[in-house]
């Protein structure tokens, strides 16, 4: 997943609904003969692996997250991981889900997905991977992992050490260990300069964070590693004084890495990388002034996305939907993303996120009324977190519609829905939003 995108969703986490409990994960994808997953039940996954001596993997995902179906369309159901089953119990928690709130309160999800190696009987996390990997990638991490029960190596120690400290809300304390740990080189620098850039960001500290990202550049390796650094360093740079010479400095090195990218893109390179390394690219052009060279990558990434989304199952094709559609706005085709938002509607009419893309096409070309009953369905499928994502767009359009009473009604349920939460898991910034509208007096 785009780091660019990922960070507006860094807040999100799961609210403690009193509603009936939601349906069942929505719109599995078919899947190979490879390792079978312990459904939304962390508790039974740790149970079998510390009867069986084995090793939990956790796909930490949420259903609105391309790069997470991408993983799972193309690399965690691969036959090939199948030989792993005698040393891991594979795990895949749908973060939103309020039965897998304890998860994600114990293993923080900062980025979507997520890959967790957690030792059942100590409940300590052995290894993390954040965002994309192919499928030599990934079978690398989980042998990487079988060493780390009882590895004393100083990296190994140090990463344990930040992770401890990330479950303990003190990122600050993590990106040290994880600083301490890329210093190493060894196997795993990859995984901990990643992680120390992350930390860093969390911790609220953009200088060390373009540091961090900015050294990692010059380290990393993998698939997709290289586009969410170098995404990473232009969110962080963004946050730096506008005359700080880093911001500028460390502006210059992402939009090379991405460009160099963009002409050479990194060796297993999934479709969904490279359509982020595009966007992240466009995003750049766009602040730039340089519309009409961000208009070539938008075109360039449309063409690849529509080649890989043509003649595949519509579960398998709705991978790409939500890039498409930033893609056809950007364009000015917003009629064609309305398009594909209806006939993804038609073939798969419980999918709340074909419902939400939809609402939120219509809302940004300004069609109201079409965006008003979609936006009411996406909510009535939604649940967790996303849930009240769809509150304010559905705030929004009944606001826009005319309605302010609709709107006063949305605001206040996601108010209500954000109070229930644990404080670790409130939506604050969000719900401060819509007080804030609550409490404004009425237009006029």
């Amino acid at each position: 997943m785009s780091a660019r995108v990922v960070a507006a969703l860094l807040a999100l986490a799961l609210p403690a609904c009193t509603r009936e409990p939601p349906p069942p994960s929505p719109l599995p994808l078919p899947t190979a003969h490879g390792p079978a997953f312990i459904v939304d039940d962390w508790d039974e996954a740790a149970r079998r692996a510390s009867a069986s001596g084995t090793l939990v993997f956790v796909d930490a995902w949420a259903p609105w997250c391309h790069t997470c179906w991408s993983m799972r369309r193309d690399v965690l159901h691969d036959p090939s991981l199948a030989r792993y089953h005698d040393r891991f119990t594979f795990a895949e928690v749908d973060t939103d889900r309020p039965q897998n709130a304890a998860f994600v309160t114990r293993y923080p999800v900062r980025s979507w997905p997520t890959f967790f190696v957690i030792d059942p009987t100590s409940g300590a996390i052995l290894a993390v991977h954040a965002g994309s990997m192919s499928l030599p990638e990934t079978t690398a991490f989980l042998d990487r992992a079988l060493a780390l029960r009882t590895s004393s190596a100083p990296a190994d120690v140090a990463l344990a050490a930040g992770y401890r400290a990330l479950q303990d809300g003190d990122p600050r304390a993590a990106a040290a260990r994880f600083d301490e740990a890329a210093a190493s080189d060894g196997p795993r620098r990859t995984e901990a300069a990643t992680a120390a850039y992350r930390a860093w960001r969390e911790a609220k500290d953009p200088g060390a964070c373009v540091r961090a990202a900015s050294s990692a550049l010059a380290v990393v390796a993998g698939s997709a590693v290289a586009g969410d650094t170098a995404s990473y360093l232009l969110l962080c740079a963004a946050e730096l004084a506008k005359d700080d010479p880093a911001r500028a400095a460390a502006q210059v090195l992402a939009q090379t890495t991405l460009e160099t990218l963009v002409q050479t893109p990194a060796p297993g390179a999934a479709v969904d990388d490279r359509a982020d390394i595009l966007i992240n690219l466009a995003e750049r052009y766009d602040e730039l002034g340089r519309v009409e060279e961000a208009r070539v990558l938008h075109q360039q990434r449309l063409r690849l996305l529509e080649d890989d989304a043509r003649a595949r199952d519509p579960r398998a094709a709705r991978v790409h939907d939500y890039a498409r559609m930033n893609s056809y706005l950007a364009l000015g085709r917003g009629d064609e993303a309305v398009a594909l938002f209806r006939e993804r509607i038609a073939q798969l009419p419980d999918d709340y996120e074909a419902h939400a893309r939809l609402a939120s096409t219509l809302f940004k070309l300004e069609r109201y009324q079409e965006a008003r009953p979609v936006g009411e369905r996406a909510v009535e499928l939604a649940y967790g977190p996303r849930r009240l994502r769809y509150l304010m767009l559905l705030a929004d359009i009944r606001g826009k519609s005319g309605d302010p009473v609709g709107e006063r009604a949305a605001l206040e349920q996601l108010v209500r829905e954000n109070g229930a939460l644990d404080a670790r898991l409130r939506l604050d910034e969000l719900a401060g939003k819509a007080k804030g509208r609550l409490a404004a007096p009425p237009p006029g």
